[in-house]
């Protein structure tokens, strides 16, 4: 029988299979290409992303998970669908198939009902759900407990969690709107007002992934490609990295502001506890030269990053899914 877990990202849907020892089985661009007044459906994932800034007007780009939100089921479903028949997995075995999916925290009933509807959508009739910072958490190699709470922070393409939990449950935590995409378009509208260069989405995420950085003495350059601001003739820019890291620092700084609200609130014992062992770093942006570094210092505490942080949320939940006991204490189930 097939074990899924799946983190259905605003940004990349990951799957990991628990069955096999086959690890990540996929991690694809959760968008969609439409086309026609019909939205006839022309490519899914990579192939769809790839179209991004280069259709006709009457094709369009959507991500169907936007901020956490299934914003639209048909095409959600339709992506999921996709990328379960790419994993080699056929409709007659997914009515078979024990699968976790990540939902924010404290999501409320409203936010569940929409995944329990994606689920039975797609064929899925096993389906258990689990707050996310629990799987960042053990995905990240942190040990949950009753006695030793966890402080985990997540930052994702559409939604960043910030929690501290223990095996009994959520001490204090908050989903946020913010992620790496609010710096993509921070990058994009700066490379326009310093470069005079208008680039596209794209572009704006490739300069954060390969020369953005938070180092104090950030170096590096990338000749971006787009169209002049003052002629809309094609051009190309020298972007330099020291140009990019306010674009990423003004959005860390706000997850910091939301991380401080919930220590705040955490009991004595409990805040002496975190403090004692730190934070658990996870999400794709962590992978941004110093921003675990700049994270610990502005939080005055040790931090960890597992080795793909990027992984960590679907890496946990092919722990939990694979361990009863984990399963029946984070997971609710899909009646």
């Amino acid at each position: 029988m097939w074990k899924l877990s799946i983190d259905l990202g605003s940004s990349v849907t990951k799957i990991y299979r628990a069955d096999t020892s086959s690890g990540v089985v996929l991690a694809e661009p959760s968008c969609v290409a439409i086309a026609g007044e019909d939205r006839e459906v022309k490519a899914i994932g990579k192939e769809a992303k790839n179209l991004i800034g280069k259709t006709a007007e009457y094709t369009s780009i959507i991500y169907p998970v936007y901020e956490g939100e299934i914003v639209d089921m048909r095409l959600a479903a339709a992506m999921l669908k996709e990328f379960f028949s790419r994993i080699g997995i056929k409709a007659s075995a997914l009515r078979r198939a024990q699968v976790l999916m990540s939902v924010p925290c404290g999501a409320p009933e409203r936010l569940l009902s929409q995944y329990a509807n994606l689920a039975e959508e797609c064929g899925l009739k096993k389906v258990f759900f689990v707050e996310q910072p629990y799987l960042a958490a053990v995905g990240a190699g942190a040990v949950l407990s009753d006695s030793d709470p966890v402080f985990c922070l997540d930052i994702g393409g559409g939604v960043t969690n910030v929690a501290v939990v223990s095996a009994d449950g959520i001490i204090a935590g908050v989903s946020m709107n913010i992620g790496g995409n609010n710096m993509d378009a921070n990058i994009l509208a700066r490379v326009a007002k310093t470069n005079g260069l208008r680039i596209g989405a794209l572009t704006a995420e490739r300069l954060k992934n390969e020369i953005g950085s938070l180092a104090p003495t950030a170096r590096g350059t990338m000749v971006a490609e787009g169209s002049s601001v003052e002629s809309s003739r094609p051009a190309a820019a020298s972007v330099q990295a020291a140009e990019l890291a306010d674009c990423i620092r003004v959005y860390i700084d706000k997850v910091l502001e939301y991380a401080g609200a919930v220590l705040r609130k955490l009991p004595a014992e409990v805040a002496a506890t975190v403090n004692r062992n730190g934070v658990y770093l996870s999400g794709g942006v962590m992978k941004l030269p110093y921003l675990p570094q700049y994270i610990g210092a502005k939080l005055e505490m040790r931090y960890h990053v597992c080795e793909e942080p990027q992984f960590a949320t679907v890496l946990g939940g092919g722990t939990v899914i694979r361990d009863k006991s984990l399963l029946d204490a984070f997971a609710k189930e899909n009646e």
